[in-house]
């Protein structure tokens, strides 16, 4: 009876009120736990983010990892009134029995790589589901993944290795991919001269995967120097299961120079490129049109650190602001101790004319440098992954 009766009070609660004094001060991690008190509660938060989509946009959510663990992160960007990163932090309890060296976000869920590259696990936040993936053979420490999905939103898994041929005795670009839906490991068939860094991080948009990507090395003895490739973005396309054609970006950065992808709503793509021969510049740079074999380029927004060190020393990710016209960057410098076996995130706010600088989000091994995941798109997923 008094189950109940509570229930009907709390049905008799506006959803805004709900919403705006309770679900929007927890993290994202935390909704799970309110679902899971009463079917009630349950309906109403689902309710709530389906009619408060924009409003949550507005508040970006992330994801970083930090000594081998995940953590969830709250904050919001503004050039004005902000000067710091985050409003919360919170430890990810769910996932506290693994490693996690990598992070990936695709529409609301999370794939991580662990440590030991013995799994995979796939994680809804929301819902507080996962999904372990074990290898087709095994994993290796420099695989690249991305995280996407088809037109009929089925989420896949791309992995890409290299491959030693014995017959031709050279490596062999390899790819395969994990289909959530047939549980299934499968290899495909695609050649290529792509040379995709092992640490290279892909945006994933639209559900497609964007990467940046320099031209292969050719081979030969060393005898001749290379200091220039080309260099341009291309997409995997989830749908037809392949690699698109080569896109162009709006500027030609050298070996040595820093070029980071992230997005920019569920819409756009964006990219940071921090100029090496021009020191303390950076450009932003946002995408007018976005497709799989077609892009076209505007700039955001260019930004002088000479006054603030210069330049930044392991971009991990960004996010933008386009109505602060406004960028949040992390990420990793080496510790001033005589040592360097350690390594601390570090966090900027910049905009035309001004720098907000946060340091020590915490230390970290030097030899894992980890990306931090932010999106200033990201929105509870309702998908189920068990």
């Amino acid at each position: 009876m008094f189950e109940d009766q509570s229930e009907s009070k709390e049905a008799d609660l506006p959803l805004d009120l709900v919403g705006d004094k309770i679900l929007s001060k927890l993290p994202i991690t935390s909704l799970g736990a309110v679902r899971s008190t009463c079917k009630l509660w349950n309906a109403l938060s689902r309710e709530w983010i389906l009619s408060n989509a924009a409003k949550l946009k507005r508040q970006v959510l992330g994801f970083m990892t930090m000594d081998y663990k995940i953590y969830s992160l709250r904050f919001h960007l503004h050039k004005d009134k902000y000067r710091g990163v985050y409003q919360s932090r919170k430890h990810i309890d769910i996932l506290n029995q693994v490693e996690i060296s990598k992070v990936f976000h695709c529409h609301g869920l999370l794939l991580c790589v662990l440590k030991d590259k013995s799994r995979l696990v796939v994680w809804n936040p929301y819902l507080g589901q996962t999904r372990w993936i074990e290898p087709r053979t095994n994993f290796h420490k420099c695989d690249r993944y991305a995280f996407g999905y088809d037109k009929n939103r089925n989420h896949k898994i791309l992995r890409c290795f290299d491959d030693y041929d014995i017959i031709n005795k050279k490596l062999s670009f390899m790819v395969e991919i994990y289909d959530l839906r047939s549980h299934s490991w499968k290899v495909l068939d695609v050649t290529s001269d792509l040379a995709i860094e092992y640490d290279a991080n892909g945006a994933s948009l639209k559900g497609n995967t964007y990467f940046f990507v320099q031209e292969e090395i050719p081979p030969g003895d060393g005898s001749i120097v290379v200091s220039d490739l080309e260099d341009f973005l291309i997409c995997f396309d989830f749908t037809n299961e392949r690699f698109g054609q080569r896109l162009p970006l709006p500027f030609h950065s050298s070996l040595q120079e820093a070029v980071t992808l992230s997005c920019v709503g569920e819409d756009q793509l964006a990219v940071l490129y921090e100029r090496l021969y021009t020191i303390g510049t950076l450009e932003f740079w946002v995408t007018t049109k976005i497709e799989p074999n077609a892009v076209s380029w505007s700039k955001f927004l260019n930004v002088d650190m000479t006054p603030h060190d210069g330049y930044l020393s392991h971009v991990g990710s960004f996010i933008i602001d386009e109505e602060e016209k406004a960028a949040m960057v992390f990420d990793g410098r080496r510790d001033d101790q005589p040592s360097k076996t350690r390594r601390y995130h570090r966090a900027m706010t910049v905009g035309d004319g001004y720098c907000g600088l946060y340091e020590g989000l915490r230390k970290c091994p030097t030899e894992t440098r980890p990306p931090l995941v932010c999106s200033s798109s990201y929105l509870p997923s309702l998908v189920q992954i068990n």
